[in-house]
């Protein structure tokens, strides 16, 4: 009988850990204190170059836009919202800023806008110069 007694006190005390999370604790600690080997320099496994991460990326390119706009290759977002508002009445749902991969094409907004009759349009706007490109959806 005692040693059905010890199973049962062990599976209770373990789902009773598991219930108050000091399992996850003691699961955590040993993961945060586990010796990590550095590669060496010498030997014939070489450490993958590190990727930029999606996030790093996005900030470069905040970066990048905010520089064409100072330096007066594109014009300001409040600039572009006035336009659209004047030719294409109703809410702006969306706003991207698309960087050329070709240094001599221009930067271009792609904006969505839900006109007040439920209707979607999709604009595609010259950044330098406000010019409307090109109007997409049902209108």
């Amino acid at each position: 009988m005692s040693v059905y007694y010890r199973r049962f006190f062990c599976g209770f005390l373990a789902l009773f850990l598991m219930g108050t999370g000091a399992v996850d604790v003691a699961a955590y600690q040993k993961v945060t204190f586990q010796n990590k080997r550095t590669p060496v320099q010498d030997s014939l496994i070489r450490p993958t170059a590190k990727r930029p991460s999606p996030v790093t990326d996005k900030v470069y390119r905040q970066d990048r836009a905010r520089d064409a706009m100072r330096s007066g290759r594109i014009v300001s977002l409040s600039v572009i919202r006035k336009r659209i508002r004047q030719s294409f009445p109703g809410k702006i749902v969306d706003v991207r800023l698309l960087e050329p991969k070709n240094k001599n094409l221009p930067y271009i907004y792609m904006v969505k806008v839900l006109r007040k009759d439920g209707k979607l349009l999709m604009l595609r706007i010259n950044a330098a110069n406000a010019k409307i490109v090109s109007v997409k959806g049902n209108g």
